[in-house]
C-alpha cells in the first residue's frame, strides 16, 4: 500500500494551536441575518441534503441560528469557518461496494464540491470561507474491522488530492487535535507513530468526552437527530459488514449485531460531537447525516436525491452525456455499458463505453471550471 514519504507539502492539519481557532466566536440572539449572510447561507444550502420530502422545511428550521454563526465571521470582515466530520475510511465492504482501501473519483468529486461551494462564497464575500475535514476514522474504524493502518492510508491520500487539484479551501483535523493527549508526540506524525497511538487517541476521547451515564436508548426513542443517525447507521452496517460478519449467522442474529454497533457507534458519536464543539467554537456545523435541520447543516457530498451520498460508500461513474452517477462497485462491473478507469495505477471510477478514450481527461478539465454544485445521478440504493 503506497504511503506517503512527506507530508511538507499537504493542506496542514488544523490543531488546537492553530491561530485559526484562537478567536472564538459566541452566538448572539436570533436574527434574520445581513443581506450577505443570507447569500452565502443560500450558497450553501445549494450543497445541502435534498433527497427528502421536507429538505426544504428542515434547512428552513435551522437557518435564524446558522444566520446568527455566519453573521458573526461577516460582522467581523473573517474568512466563514465550517467543520464537517466526514471521510473516515472506505467501506469495510471490498466485495460490492467500493475499489479498495484508498481515494478514488468519488472523493476527489465530494472534495471537489465543497472547495466549489467555498469559491462561490468567495464571489459574494470576499473573506471567503473554509471547510475543515475532521476525520472521524479513528473513532469507529475498530468497530467496523477497518485496520488503523487503512485510516491513516485513506487520510493522507485525501491530503495529497486536496493538494495536488488546487482545493485551497479545505483543511483537515484529526482526532488527536481534538482531546489533551498527556503522552509525548513527534511534531509530524507518521504511520508507524499514528498506528501506535491510535488505541490510545480513542481512550483519551472517551475518557474526556464519554458519559458513563448516557441511556443511548433513551436518546434514540427522544431525540429526533439521534434516532435519524442510528437509522442511518444501521441501514449502512448492515451492508458494509455482510462480508465480515453475514455470512456467519443467521438474519436475525446478524440484525441484531448491526443494532448493538450502531448503538456503539452513537455512543462514540456523542463523545466525538463533544470533542468537536469544545476544538472548533463559532463553527458553522455540517454534517453528512440527516438531520431536523437545527443545529448542523445537512450536506450532501454527492448531489444525488436517492441512495449513496457519501463517497467513501460507494463508486462513480461516467456517462457519455458528461453525467456522473453513483452507485455500488458492483452494479456497475455487472453492467456491460460500463467501463472501469484506472488512475495512478489502481481502479478509479467506471466510465460508459461510448465516451472518448480522453472523455476523462476533459471532465475534468470541465469540472475544475464549474461554479454550481456538481450534478450526479443516482440509480441504487443504499
Amino acid at each position: 500500500m503506497p504511503l506517503l514519504d512527506s507530508a511538507t507539502d499537504l493542506p496542514r492539519d488544523i490543531t488546537l494551536n492553530d491561530e485559526n481557532l484562537s478567536h472564538t466566536i459566541q452566538p448572539t440572539m436570533e436574527t434574520n441575518g445581513t443581506e450577505t449572510s443570507n447569500a452565502i447561507l443560500d450558497i450553501i444550502f445549494d450543497y445541502a441534503l435534498n433527497k427528502f420530502d421536507d429538505s426544504v422545511d428542515r434547512l428552513s428550521a435551522g437557518r435564524p441560528n446558522f444566520l446568527t454563526i455566519i453573521d458573526q465571521f461577516v460582522i467581523a470582515g473573517k474568512q466563514v469557518k465550517m467543520c464537517l466530520p466526514a471521510f473516515p475510511f472506505k467501506s469495510a465492504n471490498k466485495v460490492e461496494k467500493v475499489f479498495g482501501t484508498l481515494p478514488d473519483k468519488a472523493e476527489e468529486l465530494a472534495l471537489e464540491r465543497l472547495n466549489s461551494m467555498c469559491k462561490r462564497i468567495r464571489d459574494v464575500y470576499p473573506p471567503g470561507a473554509k471547510v475543515t475535514i475532521i476525520s472521524d476514522g479513528l473513532t469507529y474504524n475498530d468497530l467496523l474491522n477497518i485496520p488503523d493502518r487503512d485510516t491513516w492510508a485513506y487520510g493522507q491520500a485525501l491530503r495529497t488530492m486536496t493538494s495536488q487539484k488546487g482545493f485551497d479551501h479545505i483543511d483537515f483535523s484529526r482526532l488527536k487535535d481534538l482531546v489533551k493527549f498527556p503522552l509525548p508526540l513527534p511534531e509530524k506524525l507518521e504511520e508507524i507513530t499514528y498506528v501506535a497511538n491510535a488505541t490510545n487517541f480513542r481512550r483519551f476521547l472517551f475518557n474526556q468526552y464519554g458519559k458513563d451515564d448516557l441511556d443511548i436508548d433513551h436518546e434514540i426513542a427522544t431525540n429526533p437527530d439521534t434516532r435519524m443517525t442510528y437509522l442511518g447507521y444501521r441501514r449502512f452496517l448492515e451492508s458494509d459488514l455482510r462480508y465480515i460478519y453475514g455470512h456467519s449467522r443467521s438474519g436475525h442474529s446478524y440484525k441484531k449485531g448491526v443494532k448493538y454497533l450502531a448503538k456503539q457507534m452513537l455512543i462514540r458519536g456523542y463523545a466525538f460531537a463533544g470533542a468537536v464543539k469544545v476544538a472548533f467554537p463559532g463553527y458553522l456545523r455540517l454534517s453528512i447525516h440527516q438531520s431536523t435541520g437545527e443545529h448542523k447543516v445537512s450536506m450532501s457530498l454527492l448531489d444525488s436525491k436517492t441512495g449513496y451520498t457519501t463517497p467513501w460508500h460507494c463508486c462513480v461513474a461516467l456517462m457519455a452525456n458528461g453525467e456522473w452517477i453513483s452507485g455500488t462497485m458492483i452494479s456497475f462491473k455487472e453492467n456491460s455499458a460500463l467501463e472501469i478507469v484506472h488512475e495512478n495505477g489502481r481502479p478509479s471510477h467506471f466510465r460508459e463505453k461510448t465516451t472518448a478514450i480522453n472523455e476523462s481527461s476533459d471532465a475534468e478539465g470541465s469540472a475544475r471550471k464549474q461554479v454550481a454544485p456538481t450534478k450526479l445521478i443516482d440509480r441504487s440504493t443504499n
